[in-house]
């Protein structure tokens, strides 16, 4: 992308998360509110995720389980409704405020790809872009509920290699688009 494509596409961040955090202001504060009424603790949680320069940050999300060290893995009802609506998402707005995240850009992984995937991400220059709310291997998901993590992590790289080799401010509106018609991308 040229300086001047960067340029729009920060300052499209910039704005689509003020507009969103200020547009969804209302569904924040029930939400905030329906979590706080059906279990204790915080109302957003806080996980790493890597870039893609295996550089870790904090990224932000409404509390979807029972908080407590034991019961992690409880989901609550609210958190159920959040999950699959993608509600629990609205919170990445402040990393993309921070400038930790973009709304487009490759997908934020859990685990660093590491050693594994180095020589494949050095190659695309992966580790040069801002993970993104949304992502191009996102709105192309069509492996096998079988296929195994390893094999998942590996097209995932794929689709951002691709994603960062055809980058630009229209391909990122495309995937924006493709993304608010998917519902795969919320779950």
């Amino acid at each position: 992308m040229s300086p001047f494509q960067e340029f729009l596409k920060r300052g499209f961040d910039i704005a689509v998360a003020i507009a969103g955090l200020l547009l969804l202001s209302p569904l924040i504060v029930l939400v905030s509110l329906a979590i706080t009424l059906e279990s204790r603790g915080p109302v957003l949680c806080r996980y790493k995720c890597y870039d893609l320069n295996d550089t870790a940050f904090e990224v932000f999300e409404f509390r979807s389980t029972i908080a407590g060290p034991k019961d992690e893995k409880c989901v609550t009802w609210i958190g159920l409704i959040l999950r699959r609506s993608g509600i629990d998402k609205i919170p990445q707005l402040i990393n993309v405020l921070r400038g930790d995240m973009s709304i487009i850009g490759p997908h934020p992984y859990t685990t660093a790809p590491g050693r594994a995937y180095g020589a494949r991400i050095a190659q695309c220059q992966l580790h040069n872009v801002r993970p993104g709310l949304v992502s191009w291997a996102q709105v192309n998901e069509d492996q096998p509920e079988n296929t195994n993590a390893a094999e998942r992590f590996r097209h995932g790289i794929e689709y951002d290699c691709y994603y960062l080799e055809n980058r630009s401010f229209l391909f990122d509106m495309k995937i924006l688009f493709l993304a608010l018609l998917s519902k795969s991308t919320y779950t």
